[in-house]
């Protein structure tokens, strides 16, 4: 039987893996109507505003995957 040892920094590496995830769902534009409004309202276009929100998406499920690898 083999016994694995969780250190805090794993522990740590894997929280932030969820939470960074939580964010890239959050962000994405198939849902959310007021920073989606907020963002035509501000860039004046769908199409960037979409674009916008994918990018923030991106990079938080990439955060979140590059997190979730060193937490191994």
């Amino acid at each position: 039987m083999e016994i694995v040892y969780r250190t805090w920094k794993k522990i740590f590496l894997e929280n932030i893996s969820v939470k960074l995830l939580m964010l890239g769902m959050f962000f994405n534009p198939l849902g959310f109507d007021a920073v989606q409004y907020w963002l035509i309202s501000l860039t004046g276009s769908l199409w960037y505003a979409n674009l916008t929100l994918y990018f923030i998406s991106g990079f938080f499920f990439g955060l979140s995957l590059l997190f979730k690898k060193y937490s191994k």
